[in-house]
C-alpha cells in the first residue's frame, strides 16, 4: 500500500512538472556561430587631388566570414515575440581601379557591431519562422577603409563607420528539445558608411550576410 501510494506521489509530480514546463511561456538561451557578409557599394568615379583621370569604386562579390555571439529571450510558445542582444563581426570588400592600373585594389573592411533584433515568429511542429527589425551600434572598426579613402578627402576621416544603423532579420529555425539552430539573412537598411570626399562625392555602404547559428534554451 505505501509503495503504491509513493508511485502515486511520484506520478503525480511528474505530471504537474510537465504540465508546468508545458505552460511556460518565456524561455531563455544563448546562441552562437557564424556570419557571412557582403559590402555592398555605390558605383563611384573620383579624381584623387593632383590627378586628371579618374578612380573607380566598384562592388566586390567576396564575403567576409566572422563570429555572432549572444542571448535571446524568446515569449510565447506558437506565436512568439524574441528579443535578442547580439555581438557580431561583418564586414566585407570593395575595388578601386586606380588611374593608370589594370589591377584593382581590394579594400577589406571590417567591423563589429552590437545587434538588438526584435523578431516576431510562429512554430509549425519543430520549425520556426521569424523575422523582425533590428538596430546595431558599432563597437569597433578596421583602419582599413579610413586608409584607403583618406587620399580622397580633404577632411581627416577617423570615424567611418556609423554609430548606429537599421536593418532586419528573416529565417527560420529548428528546436531539437533545448537546442536551436538558425539560418537567418539580415540585411541594412541605413548605410554603413556615408562620407564626403572630394568633388561633391559621397562614397555610401550597406552590409548583407547570412548568419548560422546553434544555440541553447537554458531556462
Amino acid at each position: 500500500m505505501k509503495k503504491a501510494i509513493l508511485a502515486f506521489l511520484v506520478l503525480s509530480a511528474a505530471l504537474q512538472a510537465n504540465a508546468q514546463f508545458n505552460r511556460k511561456l518565456v524561455f531563455v538561451g544563448v546562441r552562437g556561430g557564424a556570419n557571412f557578409s557582403q559590402l555592398q557599394t555605390e558605383g563611384l568615379s573620383i579624381t584623387r587631388p593632383g590627378a586628371s583621370v579618374q578612380d573607380f569604386f566598384k562592388n566586390n562579390s567576396g564575403n567576409r566570414t566572422g563570429y555572432v555571439v549572444g542571448a535571446y529571450a524568446r515569449i510565447g510558445r506558437k506565436l512568439f515575440i524574441q528579443p535578442e542582444i547580439l555581438l557580431s563581426s561583418k564586414g566585407g570588400t570593395f575595388e578601386i581601379l586606380k588611374s593608370g592600373s589594370t589591377n584593382p585594389v581590394n579594400v577589406d573592411v571590417k567591423f563589429s557591431q552590437i545587434d538588438i533584433p526584435v523578431l516576431v515568429g510562429f512554430k509549425l511542429g519543430p520549425l520556426r519562422f521569424n523575422a523582425g527589425p533590428m538596430a546595431s551600434l558599432n563597437v569597433a572598426q578596421g583602419s582599413q577603409l579610413g586608409d584607403a579613402l583618406k587620399v580622397y578627402s580633404s577632411q581627416n576621416i577617423n570615424k567611418t563607420i556609423e554609430q548606429a544603423t537599421f536593418g532586419y532579420q528573416a529565417g527560420i529555425g529548428l528546436d531539437i528539445r533545448s537546442f536551436n539552430i538558425d539560418l537567418r539573412y539580415e540585411s541594412g537598411l541605413s548605410n554603413i558608411s556615408q562620407l564626403n570626399l572630394q568633388n561633391n562625392a559621397q562614397f555610401n555602404s550597406k552590409v548583407s550576410l547570412w548568419q548560422l547559428t546553434a544555440g541553447f534554451t537554458l531556462f
